[in-house]
Order: C-alpha cells, then sequence, then structure tokens
C-alpha cells in the first residue's frame, strides 16, 4: 500500500494501479543483475593509481554517463512492468532472465560504443589520444555500432513480448480500459524502437554510413510522442 501511495501522490504513474506491491525475488535477483551492469559501465578498466590515471577517468565520465542513462532507461521500464502487473510466471522468469543476460552482455558493448563517439568528438576537436588508444578505425565503428544495436534490439523486443504477455493476461490481473489502452500503447513504444535498432543495426553493419548508423536510433524521439498522442487514456 505505502508503494501504490507513493506512486499516486508523486504522479510517477497516475493511470495506472500498482499491483507489485512488494518486491519479489525474482525482482531482487533483477536488481543484483543490474547493479553488476551499472558497475560494469562505470569500472570498465583498471582503479586510478597515479594522478594522470585519475585524470584520464575524469575525463572518461563523458561516456559513463550517457551509458549510464541508457541502462537507467532498461532498468526503468523492467522496474515499471512489475509494479504495473506483479506477473512472476513461467514465461515472466524465463523472458526476464533472458533480458538479464542480455543486459550483462551490452554493459562493456555500451560503455565502449559512447567511449567511440566522445573520442571522435575529441578527435575533431584536436585531441586525437582518446580514440587512437581505443585502436577504432571506422569499420571497427560500425562493427562496434552493430553489436550495441543488435543488444538494444533484443532488450526492445523482450519489453515488447512482456508487455504484450500483460495484455493478454489483463482479464486476469483486472486491467481497466485506461490501463489496457496505456499497455498496448507500450508495447507499440517498445515495438518500433525495436524496429529503429534494427534498422540502425542494418546500416551500421552493411552500409557506408557504419558508426553513424546509430543515429537512426533517434527516431523514436519522433514515433513515441505520435504513439503518445494516438493513444491516449481518458484520463490523460
Amino acid at each position: 500500500m505505502i508503494r501504490q501511495e507513493l506512486a499516486r501522490s508523486m504522479d510517477h504513474d497516475p493511470h495506472f494501479k500498482w499491483r507489485g506491491t512488494d518486491v519479489t525475488r525474482l525482482e531482487n535477483l533483477s536488481d543484483i543483475v543490474f547493479a553488476i551492469a551499472f558497475g560494469m559501465i562505470v569500472m570498465s578498466g583498471d582503479a586510478p593509481r597515479t594522478f594522470e590515471d585519475l585524470n584520464q577517468f575524469l575525463i572518461g565520465l563523458v561516456p559513463v554517463i550517457f551509458a549510464f542513462v541508457v541502462m537507467m532507461y532498461i532498468w526503468n521500464a523492467h522496474f515499471l512492468f512489475f509494479r504495473r502487473y506483479s506477473l512472476a510466471d513461467a514465461t515472466v522468469v524465463f523472458a526476464n532472465g533472458v533480458l538479464l543476460l542480455f543486459v550483462l552482455v551490452i554493459a562493456y558493448p555500451l560503455r565502449f560504443i559512447f567511449d567511440s563517439l566522445y573520442g571522435y568528438l575529441l578527435l575533431l576537436a584536436g585531441y586525437p589520444d582518446y580514440v587512437i588508444d581505443l585502436r577504432i578505425d571506422f569499420r571497427r565503428a560500425g562493427i562496434i555500432m552493430g553489436y550495441f544495436t543488435a543488444g538494444f534490439l533484443i532488450t526492445e523486443l523482450i519489453f515488447t513480448f512482456l508487455y504484450a504477455y500483460a495484455l493478454k493476461k489483463a482479464d486476469q490481473i483486472g486491467l481497466s480500459a485506461d490501463e489496457r489502452t496505456l499497455t498496448r500503447r507500450t508495447v507499440w513504444i517498445f515495438a518500433t524502437g525495436a524496429g529503429w535498432a534494427a534498422l540502425a543495426c542494418t546500416l551500421a553493419v552493411l552500409t557506408p554510413l557504419g558508426g553513424f548508423a546509430g543515429f537512426f536510433l533517434n527516431g523514436t524521439a519522433i514515433t513515441s510522442p505520435l504513439i503518445r498522442r494516438r493513444m491516449r487514456a481518458k484520463g490523460e
């Protein structure tokens, strides 16, 4: 009840009744895995031992922040799913296990891709050492982007499946008409996100765009608001 009242009072999720009022063992395990992934992003190298190492670590905080934000996006989608639906049957446990596996798999590529983009910006600014240390050329940048977008595609597909599964169980868990609309909208948002990721992955690996194909992921900034505008709950 405390979680439910807190959510409503803070308008965190005002149009949805939170059914997951208690933290389950499945969520505890998931949070541990996410914590490991966050640690992998922040400490992808050795701990600083000299002043120069410390400076290098601090310079590298910019890509860490962006990678951290992406991982927080994945964690928040996971958090909302279990708070909203409190599903933990065999299907959800399996899908959640696959998601956690890919969260760990994409942690290092996620940090590396933002390291690469940051290094490219430093190169344009006249500081080539950062990108030289990464040993990345244009072709490798495309392959790295392919790794990242493929991992992102899989996570988006898993969330599409999870939310579609919750919609399938709507009668059993007592979803209202508005909650069904919001769940259906979330399915479409994740599905279109998967589509943009598939496009970016294909272009990164198979075309001369290389790493620049990652900018197609920003297509979600166009499609997601359109989906939200078209599929509104009555109270919104």
